[in-house]
């Protein structure tokens, strides 16, 4: 047999021909799926709402910001959106390029080409998620933090970049804060070192929540990881067996995940434990979110290509063999049923149905009240040039806690009607329905007295419903 850098490279040819195919296939991809709630809410910002204050969600302010830069430059285009997934998919892969590079092109090129297809199987509602971007600062760290081990005389300023980028991945995810602890698995911390990561990180989070602060949604940031954030993590969380499910995702990475497993053993070089510790926080980020929905295993998939890439460059040829043909079962089991019809998308056609029914009886930038979740609304709104009438988007923040949102809620919808009002059937954390809304006495009473419920609509497993403002 051929020795193993031989072997993986051969390996690696076949591998690269699917995932161009998969890549050419995915031009066309739309924007769907989260993405969706964030240019929603970028396009708000446009119109002078502040997230926290005048936009009810939970995520961090960073991924307002990159969905606000994106819009600037691009509107609610999907293929501006295809384009900036590609170009984020790039700089993840370049950075793991430069991480694993010591360990042997060829396995380097095998982790990138695994992370890729993983990607592109996972399909467009996977297309720049939170948790697929964090990756890029969480692998920027442990490169920093690998060169700081290795160059003695930049250390400080390589410690200082791997704060702040750890920084950066906890203004997406709260979870990136963990990452701070990374520089500590290369290299021996000295109090000057802390100093370093701790200016970084601090530059960064004076830069985020500073601009917050002066668009004035500070306070209500506080107020939404006090009260709201807690209350959010526990809707639908499940068991961690359960979470744990959320690792079938992983596609052809379980190669590079086995090739880690059998390795387990091996002396660890400063590198290889900063993969390990990427592979860890990526297990911690998973079981934190206590969802196990499919793209929360990102940062685990990535730290698992990234270990097993180093584990597998020291496997014998049975054991490289055994992890390479893992990875083609599992490419032969996932390739056949990935393929995306857009034309066939209940989403893409609710959402473009509802943009025409907002265009046709309102003008842009009127004021509006939606409800929705995944189903398409955001996008319409958006792209409609629709104004939304009151801080709630979705129906969890009406769900949770006491009476006073739900009557705040209220008390805001009679005081300024709103021109109309669109609801789907996407209540989550209720199970789809309209029970959220046929089930509350006085939203029902306002909607009979003031609004005439002029279109509704049905795609597949989406519904939704428009109510005009009586004249």
């Amino acid at each position: 047999m051929p020795s193993s850098s031989r072997l993986i490279a051969i390996f690696n040819l076949p591998l690269a021909l699917v995932t161009g195919w998969l890549l050419w296939r995915s031009r066309n991809w739309p924007l769907v799926g989260d993405a969706t709630i964030f240019h929603f809410i970028a396009g708000q910002m446009q119109m002078g709402a502040v997230p926290y204050r005048d936009i009810v969600d939970v995520n961090m302010p960073l991924t307002y910001g990159i969905h606000a830069v994106v819009v600037a430059v691009g509107g609610m285009s999907d293929i501006v959106w295809r384009a900036f997934d590609l170009t984020a998919a790039a700089i993840l892969l370049a950075l793991m390029l430069m991480l694993l590079a010591p360990a042997g092109r060829a396995v380097a090129i095998l982790a990138v080409l695994a992370v890729l297809l993983m990607h592109l199987l996972l399909g467009p509602y996977s297309a720049g998620q939170r948790d697929f971007l964090m990756c890029i600062p969480a692998v920027a760290v442990a490169l920093l933090s690998a060169r700081a081990a290795e160059d003695h005389d930049r250390r400080l300023f390589y410690l200082l970049l791997a704060g702040a980028l750890a920084m950066a991945a906890a203004c997406i995810k709260p979870t990136g804060a963990l990452l701070l602890l990374l520089p500590a698995l290369a290299v021996r911390l000295h109090a000057g070192d802390i100093l370093s990561i701790a200016a970084g990180a601090a530059g960064v989070a004076l830069a985020v929540f500073g601009t917050l602060a002066g668009w004035g949604g500070l306070g209500a940031f506080v107020t939404t990881v006090r009260e709201l954030l807690p209350a959010y993590a526990a809707m639908g969380a499940v068991s961690v067996p359960e979470t744990l499910k959320a690792v079938q995702w992983v596609g052809p990475v379980a190669g590079l995940a086995l090739a880690a497993a059998l390795s387990i053993a091996q002396t660890k070089l400063s590198r290889v434990r900063l993969t390990i510790g990427l592979t860890l926080f990526g297990l911690i980020h998973l079981l934190a979110q206590r969802k196990g929905w499919s793209y929360h295993i990102y940062p685990l998939a990535i730290g698992l290509a990234c270990w097993g890439a180093w584990a597998i460059a020291g496997l014998s040829r049975w054991r490289v063999v055994a992890c390479l043909a893992v990875i083609a079962a599992g490419l032969a089991w996932l390739v056949p049923d990935s393929s995306y019809q857009g034309e066939h998308d209940p989403t893409l056609q609710a959402t473009a149905a509802m943009q025409s029914t907002l265009e046709s009886h309102l003008h842009r930038g009127a004021r509006v009240q939606t409800l929705d979740a995944d189903n398409g609304a955001f996008l319409a709104m958006a792209r409609a040039g629709m104004r939304q009438a009151t801080p709630h988007i979705q129906w969890f923040s009406l769900l949770v806690g006491e009476h006073p949102p739900r009557r705040e809620f209220l008390d805001a919808l009679e005081a300024q009607p709103p021109a109309a009002v669109l609801l789907t059937n996407a209540q989550w954390p209720l199970l789809p329905g309209f029970d959220a809304a046929d089930d509350w006495p006085e939203l029902n009473a306002l909607l009979s007295s003031r609004y005439d419920l002029v279109e509704t609509g049905r795609h597949d497993y989406i519904a939704w419903r428009f109510y005009l403002r009586k004249r």
